[in-house]
């Protein structure tokens, strides 16, 4: 869909891709973020190995059947994740990967107003993806 003047109403993904110094960049603490970025598989492999918190934005139920390992399971209030990390602390939100809103709405939700987060990454795969890829989960 194009408006008039020929810009298109409806934005489209753009997921940051790359390996470890596209990584490496968006990891320094001098990486200002001001809205949520989405991030490949590549990129979410290596913020996993480096430890970064991974949160799973789906429900309860989704989470106990399987999650990556290591994730922590969205609570209802937002501000609860500060137990796991500072708000200068990078977070990987994820769901079911493809149409499913659930992990950018979080990731809004941490980096707005209320909670103040500064460095959230959507893994746009999601856990589909991460187990097609053979990697862990629990």
């Amino acid at each position: 869909m194009v408006r008039n003047d020929g810009l298109p109403l409806i934005a489209t993904k753009q997921i940051i891709e790359g390996g470890q110094s596209t990584a490496d960049s968006l990891l320094a603490e001098t990486t200002l973020l001001f809205q949520p970025v989405m991030i490949d598989l590549s990129i979410a492999k290596t913020f996993y190995d480096r430890e970064v918190l991974f949160i799973d934005a789906r429900d309860d139920k989704e989470y106990r059947a399987g999650h990556i390992a290591g994730s922590k399971l969205a609570p209802a209030n937002p501000g609860e994740i500060l137990r796991w990390a500072t708000e200068d602390d990078p977070v990987v939100t994820y769901c079911s990967g493809g149409e499913c809103d659930l992990s950018m709405n979080l990731a809004n939700e941490l980096m707005g107003e209320d909670w103040g987060f500064a460095r959230v990454f959507v893994f746009d795969g999601g856990l589909p993806q991460w187990i097609e890829a053979g990697y862990p989960v629990e």
